[in-house]
């Protein structure tokens, strides 16, 4: 039995059973997917405007493990769901629970177009707190079938935690959202990481970047620098230096190519470089980390003092 139905089972439920369930939806208005191009016209605005409810509608997979008093729960909980605006789509989060491989979190998809549904691969997101970003995964929604028109259809999404941008933080005032109706999906203290970097950084790596994107003093407005973060020589001699690039500007910037000097303890130019980003972006307010590789035919001292030092545009 799904875990989160124990709260309105074994009575009749009510509305406030459902109100203290389900999450903050998120909402993707259909012109955001390529259901938009198949609609025909919508109804007169005063339908629009009041809304449409959404019936249940259950995956095979699931109509075969639900039981009688379970399904009517869940179709209680459907239809005592907020109004949805005729034409968007939506994920009403009702349970998120722990997992052998991260945590699972059960959403109602619910169709709000007058046509079937049915979505592709889509990045997922788990919010906690004041819209702080926990965790991001790419789900096949296909999995789900076909839902019919006006249907809410319930699913559960298993995050792993390999994917996990928080560590030992209360998931309390969660909700799952589609990532594309989110305006700014970053970390606490704007720290924001390309998928490939949530992957290969460990929990203990994501937790120092965060304590370092805390410490250092806020950026004025307009402001674009680079914080230095870490060195280190690999075994072909190449220097590779992490770095921080904070933008404290309010539009996004867009990096192509960057030229970077490293200079040491000394203050004396170590290496050289002109580095091909293709178009890096760093979003209005926040810092990204990223990784650059000096070659070894690049170092200019060989014996350089790495007590202290920082990155900077050459000079001369």
């Amino acid at each position: 039995m799904l875990s989160f139905l124990k709260n309105i089972l074994g009575k009749t439920p009510t509305p406030e059973d459902v109100k203290k369930q389900v999450q903050e939806e998120s909402v993707l208005p259909a012109a955001d997917t390529d259901v938009s191009e198949k609609a025909p016209e919508q109804k007169e605005t005063e339908s629009k405007a009041a809304g449409v409810t959404t019936s249940l509608s259950l995956h095979e997979s699931w109509e075969k493990r639900l039981t009688t008093q379970e399904k009517y729960a869940l179709s209680f909980m459907a239809q005592e769901l907020p109004p949805l605006q005729e034409g968007n789509i939506s994920l009403a989060g009702i349970s998120l629970v722990p997992h052998e491989d991260g945590v699972q979190v059960t959403a109602f998809l619910r169709n709000g177009t007058n046509r079937p549904l049915r979505l592709g691969e889509m990045p997922l997101v788990v919010l906690f707190g004041d819209q702080q970003l926990f965790t991001r995964q790419t789900f096949d929604l296909g999995e789900l079938g076909e839902i019919p028109p006006f249907a809410a259809r319930p699913w559960t999404f298993v995050f792993k935690r390999e994917y996990f941008l928080q560590v030992n933080v209360l998931l309390t005032n969660w909700k799952i959202a589609f990532e594309l109706a989110q305006k700014k999906l970053v970390l606490p203290q704007q720290l924001e990481l390309e998928e490939s970097w949530i992957k290969a950084l460990t929990d203990e790596q994501k937790q120092s970047l965060i304590e370092l994107a805390k410490r250092l003093p806020p950026l004025k407005e307009g402001e674009v620098n680079i914080q230095s973060v870490q060195l280190r020589r690999a075994e072909d001699g190449a220097l590779h230096a992490m770095l921080l690039i904070r933008n404290g500007s309010t539009q996004s910037l867009s990096i192509e190519k960057l030229p970077l000097a490293l200079y040491d303890a000394a203050g004396d130019k170590v290496a050289e470089g002109l580095f091909e980003l293709g178009g890096l972006t760093v979003n209005a307010n926040t810092s990204k980390p990223w990784m650059f590789i000096y070659p070894k035919e690049s170092v200019l001292k060989d014996d350089a003092d790495f007590s202290r030092w920082k990155v900077g545009v050459p000079q001369g």
